[in-house]
């Protein structure tokens, strides 16, 4: 089958504009023909096929927004209950760059391969390289599959999942190899698995976390949720069984042939920091019920009272500005954007657990 998008078709005319650049009308034919094509696939490689244009053009878009931003610079005031000249840098006087947000709402797609132990293995060596490509090229060679293809696949799986839009943010391979081999590795991943991957969040938040008082949920349960959201799937199994290895390797749950048990708990102070910062990636006051009602306790399960000491720790460190508890009234105030704190993030990582 023909595909390439400069080509060609002598039945349908030209397939680019008479200066020789592609027309939007030809990308959009091309992507229709292939889409087409696809049909003729079996089940599951159509699936798969269909998965991966449409996370292909989901990057291109990503990575189109992310290189116009910076032609936009927008004044921002910022209003803190505190009067602090640390957190007050900005006023009308200072224009500041209103970046696109890191993480943008994810598609519900196939989950059908955690590669949980694969990104433990292979994230901390990302640190070794620059670019999304290199990244990939690596792991495309050292993945633990026999066959070329299946690597490359897989390979295409942990970027799309860690690196979404192609953006190489270097905050994660810093962090990863700071935490190479601790729990604090597993509990990033399983907070970054479930930004990208809609139903790995879906089920944290609407299965695994009301079951805790009943102290986990059965697997019949989680298959059941997945088969609403994949009505007609062959793949259930495999998504049910690919999410309890999630929480298996990273360490936020326990499995038996029947039941995935979870409780809350406590985490470790690095991971803290960064998912925190995260969460939040500009310096600014926010409430403890953000902590409260999101991620950082829906799907990671960190105990809410472990979660508060972990902000005073991190004001004794430096990393952030003020923790306050006057009466209702219960606010942190961060003291640095992400890219300015992960490397106090990685100090704190090699000195605590």
């Amino acid at each position: 089958m023909e595909t390439g998008l400069a080509r060609s078709n002598p039945s349908r005319g030209p397939v680019s504009s008479s200066n020789g650049s592609l027309t939007v009308e030809t990308v959009v034919e091309t992507v229709r023909s292939l889409w087409s094509a696809i049909e003729g696939a079996g089940e599951a490689e159509k699936v798969e096929l269909k998965q991966e244009i449409a996370d292909t053009l989901k990057q291109l878009k990503s990575r189109v927004e992310r290189h116009l931003w910076k032609s936009a610079i927008i004044p921002v005031k910022q209003h803190l209950l505190f009067d602090d000249q640390d957190t007050q840098r900005t006023s009308e006087d200072e224009p500041r760059l209103l970046r696109p947000p890191r993480f943008t709402a994810p598609t519900l797609r196939v989950y059908a391969k955690a590669f949980a132990d694969h990104a433990l293995q292979h994230l901390p060596q990302a640190v070794n390289y620059h670019s999304v490509q290199e990244f990939r090229k690596y792991l495309a060679e050292k993945l633990r599959f026999n066959s070329v293809p299946t690597r490359r696949r897989a390979a295409n799986y942990i970027v799309s999942r860690f690196f979404p839009g192609e953006v190489y943010n270097d905050d994660l391979p810093q962090f990863a190899a700071a935490t190479m081999g601790t729990p604090a590795l597993g509990e990033a991943l399983f907070y970054l698995t479930c930004r990208t991957e809609r139903i790995v969040s879906l089920v944290a938040e609407e299965v695994v976390f009301p079951s805790l008082a009943q102290g986990g949920v059965s697997r019949t349960r989680i298959r059941e949720f997945v088969q609403r959201k994949f009505p007609g799937s062959k793949s259930i199994e495999d998504i049910g069984q690919a999410i309890i290895r999630t929480y298996e390797i990273y360490s936020l749950g326990t499995a038996s042939r029947t039941r995935l048990n979870v409780s809350l708990r406590e985490g470790s102070l690095a991971a803290f920091a960064y998912v925190l910062h995260l969460e939040f990636p500009e310096s600014g006051m926010y409430s403890f019920e953000k902590l409260f009602d999101g991620p950082m306790h829906k799907w990671l399960l960190w105990d809410q009272a472990w979660m508060i000491r972990q902000l005073y720790r991190l004001r004794e460190a430096g990393l952030l500005s003020k923790v306050s508890e006057i009466d209702r009234i219960r606010q942190f105030t961060t003291k640095y954007s992400l890219a300015d704190v992960i490397q106090p993030i990685v100090a704190l990582a090699k000195e605590s657990p």
